[in-house]
């Protein structure tokens, strides 16, 4: 069985390498693809075209919010402190196997609390593992060890920064297309806190590392490149040698650059995004459910701002977290105007109502993780796809009997599985990972399918027998 699992891997990798073309390419061909699909479904080509330039800056204000997010959550990541504990952590791993299971561990439980800050400790895990490994002599597989890190994509839905369950928590921000009954509202309690979503997200974290650890090839293993090794040495040696910053020569700066240099001025304006927090979570009523994207851009910040303490240290940092991100930021109002075309034409009901013609009570779960999984390949962002599809999804799963909520989290866990086949989140991870995606999908997908099987299996337990 494990030797068919470590086939199965390599296969993957295989056509992985052979077919999977750059993000930006798949993004283009599912451009045709959905324009393609909304002409057949007799959509005229004005009103295609019309679709798509109604939904690419649709999704603007979240762009933003997003970039925000992945920026701050890159530096956070990459502080001398946070990057010190990573260090201490990635020198446990003592074999193959516990290389690439740690570090799928340690990026799908950071993606827990933030699927930013997963996506960015997975791609420096995987670099500080396969550098700690190299110098141990273990031959690890350095695109598994990537696609180990990548693999917080598929659990960061059931965690605090699920997109749809923030969404559907705040009232104001329901779309008015949302069903009545469902535009009150969805406490928290009842998605990210549900047990079907702690059961199934505690399972996922539990079984994707081992399935990825034991995916490891037995030969051609590809270690970490010379020059990324050479690279990360020097880093090492250099944090060792201390905060170069205070060397004495304050003296002979001038103004500007003591200004520039200047903890007390770079830790003030902290004040502003920690009020943000407080207000929203302490001060007023409902707490930690008040737990909004805002809200969470706000704690990065000041999680930021307090890390690199300097405004010549921040500033620096976030340059190099914006050309992780560049790539992202280009490619969103593309998979914007893909949101359009399902949504302007129709098409995502259709494909909710398609999966849902054979689906009965009881094999709704499954057939619901299904569709939004499908979807997802399209619209790679939790929150745009279930503004498209949410009210077909929420009145097909009310019709069969379950409460809005349960539509909500089988959104929430189907969602994310597809994200293994979908490298556009993966756009930071393989930056600095200076990696393709072909390197990754064929062992992610893999996980993919182990995560579809533990999800279905839960929900159906959860949501049918229970």
């Amino acid at each position: 069985m494990l030797d068919l699992l470590r086939r199965s891997g390599e296969r993957c990798s295989d056509l992985s390498e052979e077919y999977i073309p750059d993000p930006y390419v798949i993004a283009i061909v599912l451009t045709f693809v959905a324009s393609g699909a909304a002409l057949a479904t007799g959509s005229g080509p004005g009103e295609t075209l019309r679709a798509w330039t109604g939904g690419v800056w649709s999704l603007l204000p979240f762009m933003a919010a997003i970039s925000v997010l992945l920026m701050a959550g890159d530096a956070i990541a990459k502080s001398p402190t946070f990057t010190r504990g990573l260090e201490r952590l990635a020198r446990l791993p003592n074999s193959r196997f516990t290389a690439v299971w740690f570090t799928s561990f340690v990026a799908m439980t950071a993606a827990v609390v933030s699927w930013a800050i997963g996506l960015i400790v997975g791609a420096i895990m995987a670099k500080r593992v396969a550098y700690e490994c190299r110098e141990k002599g273990i031959a690890v597989h350095y695109p598994l060890l990537a696609a180990a890190g990548y693999t917080s994509l598929m659990v960061f839905h059931g965690g605090l920064s699920s997109s749809v369950g923030l969404l559907m928590a705040d009232p104001s921000l329901i779309p008015a297309t949302f069903p009545e009954y469902a535009r009150v509202g969805i406490p928290l309690a009842g998605t990210i806190g549900s047990p079907a979503n702690i059961v199934t997200t505690g399972t996922l974290l539990a079984v994707v590392p081992v399935v990825m650890g034991l995916l490891h090839p037995e030969d051609g293993v590809r270690e970490l490149p010379r020059r990324t090794y050479r690279e990360i040495d020097a880093v090492v040696t250099e944090s060792r040698g201390g905060d170069p910053a205070t060397d004495g020569g304050e003296d002979s700066r001038s103004i500007a650059d003591r200004l520039n240099d200047s903890r007390a001025i770079g830790l003030s304006v902290a004040l502003f995004p920690a009020y943000f927090v407080v207000d929203a979570w302490v001060i007023r009523p409902g707490g930690i459910a008040n737990l909004t994207l805002n809200s969470i851009n706000a704690l990065f910040l000041l999680l930021a701002i307090a890390l690199w303490t300097r405004p010549t240290a921040i500033v620096a940092q976030m340059k190099d977290s914006v050309t992780n991100v560049s790539g992202i930021i280009f490619q969103f109002p593309f998979y914007a105007g893909i949101a359009g075309l399902l949504t302007g034409t129709g098409l995502a009901t259709l494909i909710v109502e398609f999966f849902g013609a054979f689906a009965t009570p009881a094999t709704w779960p499954v057939v619901g993780v299904l569709v939004a999984g499908v979807v997802n390949v399209f619209i790679p962002s939790g929150g745009g796809q279930w503004v498209a599809m949410g009210p077909i999804m929420l009145d097909i799963t009310t019709g069969f009997g379950y409460e809005p909520e349960q539509a909500v989290v089988i959104e929430m866990l189907g969602d994310q599985l597809t994200n293994m086949i979908q490298p556009f989140w993966a756009i930071p991870l393989l930056a600095i990972a200076d990696l393709r995606a072909r390197d990754i999908i064929g062992y992610t997908a893999v996980a993919m399918v182990a995560g579809f099987v533990v999800v279905c299996g839960w929900l159906t337990l959860f949501f049918v027998v229970l």
